[in-house]
């Protein structure tokens, strides 16, 4: 009987606790051209884009979910434009996310202009055990 303890014990050790069910971490990745508007920074802090705001757009309304700065001043194309929201209770299914541009006196694109679909994952079990016999 010890060495059935044993491998059970074993196997509780090896299985990693599990995050709470539904947190998850979004990570964004644009693209901008501050062509026209340039990103603001040291000595540019009117009439410039401050930075990028990610939401759910799953739902009847907007949901901001976090927001990403813009390179401070970028005056053209820039590429992997990168942000990580901080952990976030999402349901799982698929959810639509919106990116918009958000200027410094806060005009903000429509969040509907560049969109992205992805699957969010149920959580794991809270709890997890086997038997052996």
């Amino acid at each position: 009987m010890k060495p059935i303890l044993l491998i059970l014990a074993g196997l509780l050790l090896a299985v990693p606790l599990p995050a709470a069910p539904g947190q998850h971490t979004v990570t964004a990745t644009l693209n901008y051209d501050f062509t026209v508007d340039n990103a603001c920074g040291a000595t540019v802090t009117t009439g410039c884009v401050k930075q990028f705001n990610i939401y759910d757009l799953t739902g009847a309304t907007p949901v901001l979910l976090f927001s990403i700065a813009a390179p401070p001043g970028a005056t053209g194309p820039v590429t992997g434009i990168t942000g990580t929201s901080p952990t976030l209770t999402l349901k799982a299914g698929s959810r639509t996310f919106g990116a918009t541009a958000q200027m410094a006196d806060g005009t903000e694109s429509s969040p509907n202009a560049a969109t992205a679909t992805a699957i969010v994952k149920p959580g794991a079990p809270v709890s997890f055990t086997v038997s052996m016999q």
